[in-house]
């Protein structure tokens, strides 16, 4: 089954192959050899769908992966041989010599695989037409059941905790009424996937609790990797987090005298999730402060022995059939269908509550299969008859029932931290880079928009779970659930050979890894790591989780590429992924690394770049936001392959550009985030080029180029526009856009900058979500006209976007609108909501509006679930309090640093 879903890869590799045409394989003997390899490579795919033969998996993983090494040697070799022809090098009669090397020495491999794979087990008997290009593939992004899903949907899959819910709920805050009880730790104890993370977090999010507690923080620990400055900062960072961006370079002890002192201050509430081992919650209780006003500690746990610990335990158990049932037809059933769905179901149901036992894990997961398969009586009872051939291993049967292509996707996640909630964004680049999410054969989606239909997928078969949402009801951060994770993590690592990862547990161990390693996630240092041939020969990716932070340069890591770039004479490196690394050394040399697609450079604080790196002939993500970097080489601008450039408002205006006339600069590109641009700058020619752009962020002194605001007008393709117009001086300039009115995919827009004329409707993006104006200065109240967008979900004023004194939301605007914050409207004095707005407004956050008095009509909206109050007026904040439900919670900050967008 896993040597299925490589096949499918290696065929995918050898698509791109003949499909370069002569460019790459001049030799036909060649081409007919990599055709022939192909055609054998899928009748062998076919078969394999049905094999359980572990040796023969085992046999093949290690066909597959060699053949994968030299085809990528050949392209790399080839790459650097037209590298070195267009520069020059090398001599009229050495050129060709080396290009036939290169050939031969590919048609031996190409034999050799062909061989290895001669009698592993090909049906004969498959039709012929598998055989034609892309056939196979026909059946990618069909059949995916996209029901929909947003942060709305959270907790409404709770069955048979309410009991508990309500018991932990009173331990927490009635044993505690006198203030002055001390600190106390409740474990919450339970098998993997008895549901005591989904427990927690009912609890957690209730008014009642977040009222009680000042400061409410929940972090994820795990047995692989646990630092504990990075979870004190993290812990940090959710009580204040503009204190916790002031400390962010600060060490260990440092962090930990500053949440000792902030926490002191009030009661607190301290979430710890899947401690697995005694010493972590050790250490932890040596950072948390003890107090004497009644707070608390939470861990949650698998392992009796952390219950020692504990001076309360709840202890999970199993649902009954009742509710397994109750469970089970919410996750295999939506709203629509699930009268049908539960009556069909219903002969199946004793042999479903038998298989799933009452373990919540197993009913979501059966219940997430079956949603995802045709409704007939026929697939669900080969389903079940699977899981029965299983001997009833329901989280088996959910990794054997994922397509072929879903497969890796899946594995991949593994190769994070456990419980590491992993950015949507880094996730759909990294799938991408390393070629497991290609374009739909049809071409009607993009390699991203297939990778959302991939995401939303497993999180409806319940195999990822979404972290945290974005306001919008998109998923922000996911994660594999903890107990999914111990299994499927080291199966993919060990077994398969898909990753490796350098951590203290692996390490110490001194096994030596089945296959090369190929993708290696470090979680320490990677000083120590090996330097044998065995871990180094075939990497195409290194991912570093180590050394956030700690205010020392990662140095080691310049020396660990370099070691990869001087072994060989050209890199196979494919991913180069340092997100949040502190300050890592890189190698000069980037050239040599020829397959380089992506590099992740993120909130690492570097302030340089070597110049080669924008010299990569593969390159197709460079992330350098949040970090200090100031200025690109030049060459950038021609890279040929980029697609996604994120910057921190870098400008090319003192760098001499030569283009010519019909070069094509970032032809590909989709993604320009930070760059930062004037009347004269020399790129201005080159940027009306570019015409596939899905997201822009701009900022550019004076008024908006008229030039570019017709180059904008026609980019009908953006999803996200962000604008800044600030002058040179640091004052607010003006943005004069023309009309959005055609851009129907344009979702989001961010405005900084004076608007010199009322907002018109006409003139919006008619589908817009998101919308964000700073210092547009308005003064007439835009809320009448803004509320006729239909399908906006959150709603930003900032600074001095308006300058009116009173506001009104009119009876039926904003019908969809769930996230509304006013920042600074400092000439703001009364606000009114008239009965039938914001019929879904879900969070309110009103920040250092100073002169604010009247609140009116805020109070009837019944989906209000959260109000922030920031530097506020403390008698504000009182009668606001007095005046509200006791269904809104209404959180108070007060920052002496609160910062505005700039």
């Amino acid at each position: 089954m896993d040597a299925e879903w490589v096949s499918l890869l290696l065929i995918q590799k050898f698509q791109v192959l003949l499909l370069d045409g002569e460019a790459t394989i001049a030799n036909p003997n060649l081409r007919n050899q990599v055709q022939e390899a192909t055609n054998k490579l899928r009748l062998l795919h076919q078969s394999l769908k049905v094999s359980r033969n572990a040796d023969q998996t085992g046999r093949l993983l290690r066909a597959f992966y060699s053949a994968e090494d030299a085809t990528d040697i050949f392209l790399a070799r080839t790459l650097l041989l037209q590298r070195q022809k267009l520069r020059g090098y090398g001599g009229i009669v050495c050129q060709p010599f080396k290009g036939f090397w290169i050939q031969s020495l590919f048609t031996v491999q190409i034999k050799k695989f062909m061989s290895l794979i001669g009698h592993a087990g090909c049906n004969n008997n498959i039709s012929g037409s598998s055989l034609q290009d892309g056939t196979m593939e026909n059946t990618r992004h069909q059949g995916t059941r996209r029901t929909g899903f947003s942060y709305l949907d959270v907790g409404r899959d709770v069955v048979g905790l309410g009991d508990q819910a309500k018991e932990l709920e009173e331990r927490l805050i009635c044993s505690n009424e006198n203030n002055q009880a001390a600190t106390e730790l409740i474990s919450v104890v339970g098998e993997g996937g008895s549901g005591k993370t989904t427990l927690m977090r009912i609890v957690y999010e209730k008014v009642r609790i977040k009222r009680h507690f000042k400061n409410c923080i929940w972090v994820d620990v795990s047995d692989y990797v646990f630092r504990v400055r990075d979870v004190v900062f993290e812990m940090l960072k959710q009580v204040d987090e503009i204190l916790a961006e002031a400390e962010e370079s600060f060490f260990e002890q440092e962090l930990v005298s500053k949440l000792s002192e902030v926490l002191r201050k009030d009661r607190y509430l301290v979430v710890v999730d899947d401690v697995g081992a005694p010493e972590v919650l050790e250490r932890l209780q040596n950072v948390i402060p003890k107090s004497d006003n009644g707070s608390r500690i939470v861990v949650t746990t698998s392992n009796t022995d952390v219950v020692a610990f504990a001076s309360s335990t709840l202890q999970m158990g199993r649902l009954n059939n009742e509710e397994s049932w109750k469970l089970f037809l919410k996750k295999v059933c939506s709203a629509e269908d699930s009268l049908s769905n539960n009556l069909d179901l219903i002969p199946f149901k004793e042999q479903l509550l038998k298989l799933c036992d009452g373990l919540p894990l197993a009913i979501s997961l059966m219940g997430g299969m079956l949603s995802m398969v045709e409704s007939s009586h026929s697939e669900w009872s080969r389903v079940i008859d699977d899981a029965n051939n299983l001997d009833g291993n329901v989280l088996a049967l959910s990794y054997q029932e994922l397509p072929s292509w879903m497969k890796p996707c899946f594995l991949y996640m593994g190769l994070f931290p456990k419980g590491f909630e992993v950015p949507v964004r880094r996730l759909f680049q990294l799938w991408i880079a390393e070629g497991l999410v290609t374009p739909s054969c049809s071409g009607e989606l993009g390699p991203e928009e297939v990778a959302e239909v991939y995401l939303e997928e497993l999180i409806n078969r319940n195999m990822i779970e979404v972290a945290r949402w974005r306001s919008d009801g998109i998923p922000k951060t996911c994660r594999i659930p903890g107990s999914i994770y111990d299994v499927f993590s080291p199966k993919a690592a060990a077994e398969i050979g898909l990753f490796y990862i350098h951590c203290k547990s692996h390490h110490s161990s001194g096994d030596q890894p089945r296959f090369p390693v190929r993708r290696l996630a470090s979680y320490l240092s990677i000083k120590n790591y090996p330097s044998s041939d065995w871990y180094i020969r075939s990497l195409r990716s290194y991912i570093s989780f180590g050394a956030h932070k700690g205010g020392i340069p990662a140095g080691e890591i310049g020396k660990f590429l370099n070691k990869l770039i001087l072994r060989r004479d050209l890199g196979l490196l494919t991913v180069l992924d340092l997100e949040g690394v502190y300050k890592p050394r890189l190698p000069k040399s980037f050239q040599k690394l020829l397959n380089l697609k992506h590099v992740g450079l993120r909130s690492t604080a570097l302030d340089s770049l070597p110049e080669s790196i924008c010299d990569l002939p593969c390159l197709e993500t460079l992330d350098v936001k949040h970090t200090s970097i100031t200025s690109l080489p030049s060459s950038i601008w021609m890279a040929k392959n980029l697609r996604h450039l994120y910057m921190d408002w870098i400008h090319f205006d003192d760098i001499s550009i030569q283009l010519s006339s019909d070069s094509e600069p970032l032809a590909k590109l989709q993604t320009l985030r930070g760059l930062s641009i004037s009347e004269q700058s020399p790129i201005l020619s080159s940027l009306f080029k570019i015409t596939c752009l899905t997201k822009l962020a701009l900022r550019f002194s004076l008024t908006l180029p008229e030039p570019m605001n017709n180059w904008i007008s026609q980019l009908t393709t953006l999803q996200s526009l962000r604008l800044r117009s600030i002058k040179k001086t640091g004052e607010r300039g003006s943005i004069k856009l023309s009309a959005l009115s055609d851009h129907q995919k344009l979702l989001d827009l961010y405005l900084l900058g004076v608007l010199p004329r009322p907002i018109n409707i006409k003139l919006l993006p008619p589908n817009l979500k998101i919308l964000t104006l700073s210092m547009s200065q308005l003064r007439k109240d835009p809320m009448r006209t803004l509320g006729q967008l239909p399908y906006l979900n959150i709603l930003r004023l900032f600074g001095d976007s308006y300058l009116g004194e009173e506001m009104t939301c009119y009876q039926g605007g904003f019908p969809q609108l769930q996230v509304l914050k006013l920042w600074k409207l400092v000439e703001l004095e009364k606000w009114t909501v008239m009965e039938g707005a914001m019929p879904c407004l879900r969070e309110v956050e009103i920040r250092a509006c100073k002169r604010l008095e009247k609140l009116e009509g805020l109070k009837q909206l019944a989906t209000l679930k959260e109000l922030i109050l920031t530097n506020m007026p403390s008698h504000f904040a009182k009668e606001v309090k007095e005046n509200m439900g006791s269904n809104v919670f209404i959180r108070e900050n007060e920052w002496k640093s609160c910062p505005l967008p700039a």
